[in-house]
């Protein structure tokens, strides 16, 4: 597509702000970062507009002291495509759905959350639609960042409730930029650990604060898995509280929270050893057999064999069901690789015993006939491109190789999400063996 906008020049500058990211999130800061002036902000309706009467402007709500609605064809296009699109990957354990409500909401009152919708927005365009202007991404990040640091000393819950929500919705931003088989600097993760041990102690916490925190909780488990470390981020007191309800989401969070438990054993240092694996496992079984009669599918499909197709056909009601099936099974994955009753599980790279392999293909196979079945969810593919990080290695036939190297390739031409190392590295893998054996 031709530049959106003239305010979007050429002579964009990339520069390395890692330092400058960091910083934004600690205390003391005295001055802004100092980038290229971003341009003047878009000419009011009411400017322009001569020929309309007052009563239209009155109806549409705009006003000379006013800068919404919006008026610039890029930015309308940007906060739609996350509103309608991008709040999926936040929402899917949120009946309330805040990122797709409150949040561009909120955003007319803070320029760092807009910016950093433009931002994220912008940069998803650019990787599914080729053609759209990279130049706009960078321009909005920088914008963000500029108004980030004068954000972050202003009191009230409201602003800190909106700066948590801007900086998830960077994260995004990040792992978009970032290969699953790649290196992570996680930036933005440290900003929202930051922010949730600010404001751990503040009762009670806002919905969105809530949703916000949540969504740092899943973003660590993505991070734990590139890095192989533990999550950096855990649950709070209220948000473990809030998983006592018997509602549906809860549950979800529940398997959520988890999951981040089970990455925390395979990656940290568990005193429990055995003894707390055991009880993983409890709680994984216990998650399974004690789930609401709603979480069961609406159908449970497998293959005649007429078609060569490896995947079921797994459909469930609502996201929440999806995404708390996909964690749950995503757990359960991760403690299937790291048994710690079996010397030889080192890494994953040296798994070739038979029972584990099988039982974790068979987890992958549930993770990716889920994420298929229900594609108006699209964070189940994002999890199932985990399960296929931890235990791709595994996977046998031609078939069901080539059907998982279509998941990787659907998770970045439709999502954005980047899969391509991860789906050179399996190739090499899967070569490797099927020379040894020939």
């Amino acid at each position: 597509m031709n530049r959106p906008s003239s305010k979007f020049s050429n002579s964009i500058q990339f520069v390395d702000e890692t330092a400058e990211v960091i910083e934004a999130y600690e205390p003391g800061i005295e001055s802004p970062i100092q980038i290229y002036e971003p341009g003047s902000n878009p000419q009011s309706l009411a400017s322009y507009s001569a020929a309309s009467d007052d009563w239209s402007n009155l109806m549409l709500g705009q006003s000379f002291d006013r800068c919404w609605p919006l008026t610039d064809a890029t930015e309308i296009l940007l906060l739609e495509h996350f509103t309608h699109n991008l709040s999926k990957f936040f929402d899917f354990c949120d009946q309330t759905r805040h990122f797709e409500i409150d949040v561009p909401r909120r955003a007319r009152s803070c320029q760092s959350l807009l910016d950093a919708i433009f931002a994220v927005s912008a940069r998803h365009l650019c990787i599914i639609k080729k053609d759209f202007d990279p130049y706009v991404a960078d321009f909005f990040y920088q914008r963000c960042l500029q108004s980030l640091i004068p954000d972050l000393d202003k009191e009230g819950s409201n602003c800190n409730d909106d700066l948590l929500a801007a900086t998830v919705i960077l994260r995004l931003l990040e792992e978009l930029n970032v290969p699953l088989a790649g290196a992570d600097q996680c930036h933005h993760s440290l900003g929202t650990q930051a922010f949730l041990r600010s404001q751990e102690a503040q009762v009670p916490s806002t919905g969105l604060h809530q949703a916000a925190a949540w969504a740092g909780i899943r973003q660590e488990i993505y991070a734990s898995l590139t890095m192989h470390r533990p999550p950096a981020i855990k649950a709070t007191a209220s948000m473990i509280d809030s998983l006592t309800n018997l509602d549906d989401c809860a549950w979800a969070n529940r398997a959520v929270n988890h999951c981040s438990k089970a990455l925390e054993f395979c990656f940290g240092e568990s005193d429990g050893g055995g003894l707390y694996y055991n009880a993983l496992l409890q709680d994984n079984l216990q998650w399974l057999t004690q789930r609401p009669e709603s979480y069961d599918p609406l159908c449970y499909l497998v293959s005649d064999g007429s078609v060569p197709y490896p995947f079921w056909d797994v459909r469930l009601h609502a996201d929440w069901h999806v995404m708390g099936w996909q964690y749950i099974t995503l757990a359960r994955l991760i403690l299937m690789i790291h048994n710690p009753y079996n010397p030889q599980v080192v890494s994953i790279q040296q798994t070739s015993w038979s029972e584990v392999r099988d039982q974790a293909r068979s987890a992958l196979k549930l993770l990716c006939s889920i994420a298929v079945s229900n594609p108006t969810t699209p964070a189940a593919i994002v999890v199932a491109c985990m399960g296929i990080k931890i235990c791709g290695n595994l996977v046998q036939g031609r078939e069901e190789q080539r059907a998982v190297l279509g998941v990787l390739c659907q998770t970045e031409e439709s999502h954005g999400w980047p899969t391509r190392t991860l789906r050179s590295n399996l190739k090499e893998v899967w070569a490797t063996k099927a020379s040894s054996v020939g």
